[in-house]
């Protein structure tokens, strides 16, 4: 029989806890473990790089390109691509947006935007349109890219700019020295050009017939020129230059037969946009000179001039041998003023006072070249024609001038002063906009006003002609004209119908001018309707908000109404100024796509295919906010179908500053505070059994809890006799110490309260449980030992 040995270091209670310790040890690992698992995993941020290439960055007007963005993500997921373009251009279209889930074109052409799910690498295409009248102009691309909830931006690198190379402030004139010419004889030419400002172009001018020969005199500086071995044309290329001469020489063939005429034709191209070269356009082949040794030939520099306008006129003369010779030019009308600039030497020249002649004398001279300069009158009309006749006399015998022989006035653009403007210039298929085309020119003149369509409209009804003497609209409704006589100022009124199955993102194109005697100035103003699919009357968007007032560091919640009369694409907006403490979408209402900037200002939600959405979101003011200041509402929703934004109405702000105290009832205000019981007692629900600690309204003895915690100091006792601590006896006092002693009531302050929102740690509180639950069986064991 085995001795009945006790065992040292292990006491009575604790081999009675042990299984209870075991137990709740287990349970409190797998508590811990059971915590960890279902800890929600916050959706990982990831990030990317974006690379932008323009095919063409430098376009002419009316020219577009191609801009690719390749977007690679470090990790396939959700992402939004955003494309801004200042200024805008005429049209920006979406050429492959690599199958976004969304994706559009703000109406301002300013701005598109793809958004993608669950993808890594794509391509973004789209083409961009330089307005047909844009000046010298340079747009900025920028961009970048939102990707994750996490809402990680990357900037968008590469290609950042396009440039617009409007050539209408540059001339290009070319002048011949004789455009007479014998079989085999040789002529020089000069091409000049002046511009308003340096740039890279091309000179070209072509010939037909072929000359027997051409032969660059002087190509100014040209960094690339030369002759077709054809003689049918010559090129010279510059480089970053504002004026420029080039000089040639062009040689008759040895056998061209009098009557040939070789013409001249050319231009000056400048980054694809070509300018027409003006003056003189031919070369006319004669067995001889008319007087057999003498031949003069007239050019000028602009063949139209505005009134007050002044141009430049050349008079080469070329002779066979050396004489004596006077050179006379007649002009019918007489010019505002004529003015010799250059006589080459003459010995007698002169301008008649009435400026409708002038003469210049050589004595023994070969070669002379007269140059002089003719201002149009300052009242002459649109339409006048200058005509000059001229000849040179050797010794009594005429040889008439040949050449450029007319200078036409026509009114500047600043006298007609034509402006179209649109009531509307969004319409919905069938819906009707009213155009107003108003005329304002210096002096009551002829004129008529033109305006094309295009596409054509489904009607077009001239509404107020404003007294035309005939007007009329084309069946087609791809035009209208209407003509006044000797008018001033005129308003022509006419009214325009979209087809009613035009679709969504058709522009009708307006272009307009008003023909002055065969002038023709371009009406300015409103160009363009765009048609939507639907009037922005169908949507509401209306925002709310719990509360519109908020101490520093209080939160509420914000609801965002969308409501429609049929399903689209959208996404909602909604900014922020300044941004909060924080803001969390509490209901995006199955959005496709939702995120809050990281900077708390902005958030968005993007849907598809749906009619009536609520967004909630919370946003939090934040501690340190001056108690006067506000937070600024502002947001809108674009729908895809048409890249229409429309602006969230409703509550615009959120007030900062303070509603009184926080709290409940007043502590030692006596009476009933919050209590479930009629015995006076605050905040106690005083059934005998609470273990609800009371409210902090009043001063607080240590011993102010309501629970019976079995420490043997009041036996539990409930009972109401006055002995129970807690002081809730029902004898009438709200003193919580039980001494009948009235109480000192806590000065009220303006501190605000807190409510802390943090998610708390998963099976935190199954742990303390459990804890608690050991230290209980030791006490039990403990107890039961003894």
């Amino acid at each position: 029989m085995r001795p009945d040995i006790s065992r040292p270091g292990r006491s009575t209670e604790l081999r009675h806890a042990l299984p209870v310790v075991v137990v709740t040890v287990l349970l409190v690992v797998g508590s811990l473990g059971l915590g960890a698992a279902i800890a929600p995993v916050a959706a990982d941020a990831h990030g990317g790089t974006l690379t932008r290439t323009v095919d063409d960055t430098t376009l002419a007007p009316g020219e577009s390109t191609t801009v690719t963005v390749e977007i690679n993500a470090s990790e396939r997921g959700n992402f939004t691509v955003v494309e801004e373009l200042s200024p805008g251009f005429a049209s920006v279209e979406i050429v492959d947006d690599d199958g976004a889930d969304f994706s559009g074109v703000r109406d301002a052409n300013d701005e598109l935007f793809a958004t993608y799910g669950d993808r890594e690498n794509v391509t973004l295409q789209y083409r961009v349109t330089a307005a047909d009248s844009a000046n010298a102009t340079t747009h900025e691309l920028t961009g970048y890219g939102d990707f994750g909830l996490e809402d990680i931006r990357a900037t968008t690198t590469g290609d950042g700019e396009i440039s617009v190379s409007a050539d209408g402030g540059s001339s290009v004139i070319r002048s011949v020295d004789d455009a007479t010419l014998a079989p085999g004889e040789s002529a020089t030419v000069w091409v000049a050009v002046e511009r308003d400002r340096a740039a890279n172009f091309t000179l070209v001018e072509e010939f037909s017939p072929a000359f027997g020969s051409v032969e660059i005199v002087d190509a100014d500086g040209a960094d690339f020129s030369g002759v077709r071995d054809a003689n049918d044309e010559l090129f010279a290329t510059y480089g970053d230059r504002e004026n420029v001469t080039l000089v040639y020489e062009v040689t008759a063939a040895d056998d061209a037969t009098a009557g040939t005429v070789y013409e001249f034709d050319g231009f000056a191209d400048v980054n694809g946009s070509q300018s027409a070269t003006d003056g003189t356009t031919e070369i006319d082949v004669q067995e001889s000179s008319d007087d057999g040794d003498v031949s003069a030939a007239r050019s000028i520099d602009r063949a139209t001039l505005e009134p007050g306008g002044s141009t430049t006129v050349r008079v080469a003369v070329d002779r066979d041998r050396a004489t004596n010779f006077t050179l006379v030019e007649e002009f019918s009308p007489a010019f505002g003023s004529v003015e010799i600039v250059d006589d080459d030497g003459a010995d007698f020249s002169g301008v008649r006072d009435a400026n409708d002649e002038l003469f210049a004398t050589y004595g023994e001279r070969e070669l002379a070249t007269l140059v002089y300069e003719v201002t149009a009158a300052d009242d002459s009309t649109a339409g006048t024609v200058y005509e000059f006749d001229g000849f040179t006399d050797a010794n009594g015998s005429q040889s008439a001038t040949s050449g450029s022989g007319e200078i036409s006035v026509q009114a500047s653009d600043d006298d007609s002063g034509a402006v179209r403007s649109v009531d509307d210039e969004t319409l919905a298929p069938g819906e009707s906009a009213t155009v107003r085309v108003e005329v304002d020119r210096d002096e009551a003149t002829n004129f008529t006003v033109i305006e094309e369509f295009n596409p054509a409209f489904a009607s077009v009804e001239i509404v107020d002609d404003d007294g035309a003497d005939f007007s009329g609209v084309r069946d087609a409704n791809d035009e209208l004209f209407a003509t006044y006589g000797d008018r001033e100022n005129v308003t022509l009124v006419y009214e325009v119908t979209a087809g009613d199955d035009a679709n969504a993102g058709t522009a009708y194109q307006f272009d307009g001018f008003t023909d002055v005697n065969g002038s023709e100035l371009t009406t300015g103003g409103t160009d363009e309707l765009d048609v939507q699919s639907e009037s922005d009357d169908n949507w509401d968007l209306t925002r709310s908000a719990d509360d519109t007032t908020l101490e520093p560091g209080e939160s509420t919640v914000v609801s965002v109404e969308i409501t429609g009369n049929e399903t689209t694409n959208f996404t909602l907006v909604e900014e922020f100024n300044p941004g909060f403490a924080s803001v969390e979408i509490v209901d995006d209402d199955g959005a496709d796509f939702s995120g809050v900037r990281n900077a708390n200002d902005e958030l968005f939600a993007t849907y598809g295919d749906r009619e009536n959405v609520t967004l909630q979101y919370r946003v939090t003011a934040g501690e340190d906010v001056d108690e006067d200041a506000s937070y600024q509402l502002g947001g809108f929703a674009q729908f895809d179908a048409d890249g229409t934004e429309m602006d969230v109405d409703g509550v615009e702000s959120l007030a900062v500053g303070s509603d009184g105290v926080a709290g409940g009832g007043g502590g030692g205000g006596g009476g009933d505070d919050d209590d479930d019981d009629e015995s006076g007692d605050d905040d106690d629900t005083d059934d005998g059994s609470s273990d609800t600690p009371e409210s902090t309204d009043s001063p607080d003895d240590g011993d102010d809890d309501d629970t019976d915690d079995d420490n043997g100091d009041d036996g539990g006792d409930d009972s109401g006799d006055g002995d129970d601590s807690d002081g809730d006896s029902g004898d009438g006092s709200d003193d919580d110490s039980g001494d009948g002693a009235p109480e000192t009531a806590t000065p009220e302050t303006e501190t605000s309260v807190t409510t802390t929102t943090d998610t708390p740690v998963p099976g935190f509180g199954v742990s303390v449980a459990l804890v608690a639950l050991v230290l209980g069986s030791v006490l039990l064991a403990r107890r039961r030992a003894n």
